[in-house]
């Protein structure tokens, strides 16, 4: 996966303490500021640790036109 690096999931992670409902949008805003987008990891990640299905954070990444969910192609 391009872009992705678990070991600056896991600092953002420790930086926000416990990513939960409340904060998740501007945790996953943090993520794409890391990454350039949303990996799935991420959101498989975070659907296991807030109880929020994947599906409904897809939904609500790809309601935002801000949100990627794919790295960009380069080249």
């Amino acid at each position: 996966m391009k872009g992705f690096k678990v070991q600056s999931y896991q600092n953002l992670l420790e930086s926000v303490g416990s990513v939960k409902r409340e904060n998740l949008f501007g945790f996953l805003g943090k993520v794409q500021d890391t990454f350039g987008y949303v990996p799935r990891e991420v959101v498989c990640d975070l659907a296991a640790r807030t109880g929020i299905s994947e599906a409904r954070i897809y939904g609500a990444l790809t309601s935002y036109r801000d949100f990627k969910v794919e790295a960009e192609a380069s080249g």
